[in-house]
């Protein structure tokens, strides 16, 4: 078979097609796809991704159900998968390698997955090693695994997941931002939510939930009432943040919810924040960069290499007073904020790029349909 002739046919799966880091990975795959890919994805049917993968794959989009494998639905894709006449399944998270190792066994293709994370840290001990046995048993049927960071894979290999596949790093990236359409969408932007241009905002773009915390962003916020914290999100912890600012009467902390286009509301800030307890590669912190913001973020997996090498600090998860400081610190000095959100912006375009990855990604398809002798 000749590849360069005909298009590669890739299925995509996510059981998320909502916010979120996942979908949004697809996105910047999709549109930085190499002419010879021809895209197919299994979604949801949910706004906001699932119409954007309708229109960047001519609507080659296939239903399932969120978050939950569904074996009638299985089915049904495996008879579409085979009519699109799919050459490689690629698996986002881990919801969807459910799916995708249940096509690759049964359609004999090639499958890739990228988990977006290593979540075992809530897990109790007999769950956790319930999941890991289910994991390594069924990596049989995945040929590669793609993670996002080194460090994501390091923390794979420690808690001893997918040690006999092949694997490889391909970093997260994002679409860089021209410096006119930043200073046009803070002007307005801050405009439309009444901000002074004087006024120093700190921003997270973030689901609210166990794994990002947002209960000790809402500790730096009390602890720096001169900032304004503006929160772009939504998630099951919200509503009590929400109760908890008022009974606190809290006036600084500003809850816009889930935006369709989050980029031109983080462009209003000065600073941005995150204080997850772990991560692949957060797409949010590499749009931050993108716009030359400085961050501040807890050490942890996902988080380190990336402020490390780009322009920020971090401080030790759990420790807030040291992210209070941090913030405030960046608050207080415009040359320091100035100094390394341009470094931020620097290493986000020489080293974060979407079509970098996407390219990469391209080339493990590839391999591993070279592979498989197709």
């Amino acid at each position: 078979m000749n590849h360069a002739v005909k298009p590669i046919s890739i299925l995509i799966l996510s059981v998320r097609a909502d916010h979120g880091g996942g979908p949004r990975h697809i996105e910047l795959l999709l549109k930085n796809l190499p002419s010879d890919g021809r895209a197919l994805v299994a979604c949801p049917d949910e706004p906001p991704y699932a119409s954007r993968f309708a229109e960047l794959t001519d609507g080659r989009i296939f239903t399932i159900p969120h978050r939950r494998f569904d074996l009638s639905s299985a089915l049904q894709l495996i008879v579409w998968a085979r009519k699109q006449g799919v050459d490689v399944i690629h698996s986002h998270g881990k919801g969807a390698g459910v799916y995708a190792r249940f096509l690759a066994v049964t359609l004999r293709k090639p499958c890739v997955h990228t988990p977006h994370g290593v979540h075992v840290a809530q897990y109790n001990p007999f769950r956790k090693s319930l999941y890991k046995l289910y994991e390594n048993l069924s990596s049989f049927w995945i040929d590669h695994i793609v993670y996002v960071s080194q460090e994501e894979r390091d923390m794979a290999r420690a808690e001893g997941l997918w040690r006999r596949n092949q694997s490889g790093v391909i970093v997260n990236g994002v679409e860089s931002v021209a410096e006119a359409d930043r200073l046009r969408w803070r002007r307005e932007y801050r405009n439309r939510l009444g901000i002074d241009e004087g006024q120093i905002v700190v921003a997270t773009l973030s689901r609210f939930d166990f794994q990002k915390n947002m209960a000790e962003a809402f500790e730096v916020a009390k602890a720096l009432p001169a900032c304004l914290f503006v929160w772009i999100g939504d998630g099951e912890d919200s509503a009590a943040l929400d109760r908890r600012a008022r009974a606190d009467g809290l006036a600084n902390i500003r809850l816009l919810g889930q935006r369709n286009e989050p980029l031109p509301w983080l462009a209003i800030a000065d600073v941005y924040l995150s204080t997850s307890r772990w991560e692949g590669l957060p797409l949010a912190i590499l749009e931050a960069m993108s716009l030359g913001l400085p961050v501040v973020a807890s050490n942890v997996t996902g988080h380190h290499s990336l402020v490390s090498e780009g322009g920020g600090f971090l401080y030790p998860l759990g420790e807030f007073a040291e992210a209070i400081r941090r913030v405030a610190r960046l608050a207080e000095d415009q040359t320091l904020r100035c100094g390394l959100g341009e470094r931020s912006r620097r290493v986000q375009r020489e080293r974060y790029s979407a079509k970098t990855m996407a390219q990469a990604t391209f080339e493990i398809y590839r391999q591993v349909l070279a592979e498989a002798g197709k």
